[in-house]
């Protein structure tokens, strides 16, 4: 009996150790996976998503992130979930404005948003568009409303412009949280995202369609983490291979978040291809997602060289952090052409000593008359 005893708890032991090992080899986001999921099966943090409905906005709250390392994007604790802002009726509701904060976990005190990576929403395209007899639109690009982040929690769209759902459609959230500076504590936090909206039988607005551009580079699959060599002097060095990792037209893996060594660089990627357009789109909002340490963002017209979208970042000069991300925002809106190039341009100055890791994006929305006229003929 002593044997077997002596036995079963050497075998935990060992398990115990591996297992420890096995952890601490893994990158620090799968480490949060792990422990979040231990967190939240056992009950020690609260777990659940909440939602407060209002006439004109929608809040919810996310479960109960712990904040116990230093997270860079894409690092800390995160919770994905399928909502639906009144299953009560279906209604048409114009999407005009999304506000992300960082809250205490009893949900009393605002916290800094510091600790907000990001919020992304989503839209099921099979979904949405099957509502709307617009089949061909599905599996067309990536259902991405827009996504906020660090330095631009918040925005609106212009007045009298909004992204079409019905109140019983499911939608996608996507937060994370974040964390730069603090290495001395441990504490808890929630993410309340707000969602404004205007509905259609109180005022029409007039319908946008959204996408999301980014930057990125190629890579050696073979030596990943080279960096730039003669025959790849474009090349970055991603901060993995897994994830963000995309193909372009000819096989080669490019990346779409990589790293920035100390000192000061610049980037430019051709984004035409992203674009798609066809024929010709008028542009009424961008917002950027970006890291900390990018100083300046463009969209620039490369046929007529006209800077349509001029991102000047201001980054925290005592900590970490962008302290503001500005958005382009257009009642006219700006003209795109089939026939023209577009680029995006980024400047950044990693000031530390250390390596940092960057991401580029543009979240777009512009005119659709497709869903215009589709509207104009729905009868609820």
């Amino acid at each position: 009996m002593r044997k077997t005893f002596k036995f079963i708890l050497i075998f935990l032991v060992l398990v115990l150790a591996g297992g420890f090992i096995y952890f601490k080899s893994l990158k620090t986001r799968h480490q949060e996976l792990i422990k979040s999921k231990i967190y939240y099966t056992l009950n020690i943090v609260d777990s659940e998503w909440k939602k407060d409905l209002s006439d004109n906005s929608v809040v919810f709250t996310s479960p109960t992130f712990v904040i116990s390392n230093i997270y860079k994007s894409m690092e800390g604790p995160k919770s994905d979930q399928y909502v639906v802002i009144d299953d009560t009726k279906e209604e048409l509701l114009f999407l005009t404005a999304f506000k992300t904060n960082a809250v205490s976990s009893d949900e009393s005190r605002q916290m800094s948003n510091d600790f907000v990576c990001h919020t992304n929403f989503e839209y099921r395209d099979a979904e949405h568009y099957n509502r709307w007899n617009m089949t061909n639109r599905i599996n067309s690009q990536y259902p991405r409303i827009t996504s906020i982040s660090n330095g631009v929690e918040d925005f609106e769209l212009p007045d009298g412009f909004g992204f079409p759902v019905f109140s019983n459609e499911r939608l996608f959230i996507n937060a994370q949280a974040l964390n730069h500076n603090i290495t001395d504590s441990t504490f808890h936090i929630k993410h309340k995202i707000k969602i404004g909206y205007v509905k259609n039988s109180e005022k029409t607005l007039i319908p946008l369609q959204p996408k999301t551009v980014f930057m990125m580079f190629p890579f050696d699959p073979e030596n990943p983490y080279q960096g730039p060599t003669e025959l790849l002097p474009n090349a970055c060095i991603p901060v993995e291979t897994k994830n963000h990792t995309y193909i372009d037209t000819k096989g080669n893996p490019l990346s779409g978040h990589w790293i920035i060594k100390p000192g000061a660089y610049n980037y430019v990627y051709d984004t035409t291809e992203q674009l798609k357009i066809k024929d010709s789109i008028r542009l009424h909002q961008i917002t950027s997602h970006l890291h900390p340490f990018a100083n300046r963002f463009q969209l620039r017209d490369k046929t007529t060289g006209e800077v349509i979208y001029d991102c000047k970042s201001e980054n925290f000069t005592d900590k970490i952090g962008l302290k503001t991300t500005p958005s382009f925002s257009s009642q006219k809106g700006v003209w795109l052409y089939e026939d023209h190039k577009y680029e995006m341009l980024l400047d950044v100055d990693n000031t530390t000593e250390k390596n940092q890791e960057m991401m580029a994006s543009m979240a777009i929305f512009y005119y659709d008359p497709e869903m215009h006229d589709k509207i104009s003929a729905l009868k609820l």
